[in-house]
């Protein structure tokens, strides 16, 4: 049965605590992003593959990785077909070709797990985000350059550090100002929702209790 596609959130959402590849997820998601992140690279190679083997380069090269595996698994099976019948070894250019060849796809294989070995230590050796969540448990995304916080992390703390003066809301006029101003940060993005539900409380209460102050009261009068 396949996995509901887990689809990204935004930055400042209250679940996005992981990057993925650019990405925000939930953590308790990471490892279905993983696979489907996987899938979709296979799937795309995958298909790659299939149209380029039905070009002319891809049927020769194709043939060629064909003979050359056959051949190698044959000396294997056979080591003594590196000589030729009165004994001496096989000195022919063609087999030189193959013998270089040989070479290459082994020097390749030893690059390609040493480069993975590295990236594999770079990675555990990345600085990490210092953001802890409630748990406790420290963010595992690697953190910005000269930063102590992930990218999702710093555009949080950035959201959080702005402030929003609404003004002194003590009168029906400056209320109906405050609700304007909270407007327009809304629609600017500039607070995040708990910001927005903390001074939409302050608004609601304010609106509530001027007409029960006495300051409220005078303004009700004149």
């Amino acid at each position: 049965m396949d996995e509901t596609r887990i689809k990204p959130l935004p930055y400042n959402h209250p679940k996005a605590e992981i990057n993925i590849e650019g990405l925000y997820y939930a953590r308790a998601d990471a490892e279905q992003v993983h696979r489907q992140n996987a899938a979709r690279r296979a799937a795309y190679q995958k298909e790659a593959k299939e149209k380029w083997m039905l070009t002319p380069q891809g049927k020769l090269c194709m043939a060629f990785y064909d003979a050359f595996q056959a051949y190698r698994t044959y000396l294997k099976e056979n080591p003594n077909a590196i000589n030729l019948a009165d004994g001496p070894r096989v000195d022919f250019e063609e087999h030189k070709l193959f013998e270089e060849g040989l070479k290459l796809v082994d020097d390749h294989r030893r690059e390609r797990n040493e480069t993975l070995r590295l990236n594999l230590e770079k990675a555990q050796r990345a600085a990490r985000c210092q953001h802890r969540h409630m748990s406790g448990e420290q963010c595992g995304a690697p953190r910005m350059n000269n930063k102590k916080l992930c990218r999702m992390h710093e555009r949080l703390e950035e959201a959080t550090a702005v402030r929003l003066d609404l003004g002194p809301i003590e009168d029906p006029d400056s209320i109906q100002l405050a609700i304007k101003k909270l407007q327009g940060a809304i629609i600017d993005g500039k607070l995040d929702h708990r910001q927005v539900g903390q001074l939409a409380y302050t608004i609601q209460l304010a609106a509530w209790n001027v007409t029960r102050t006495t300051m409220g009261a005078r303004e009700m009068e004149g």
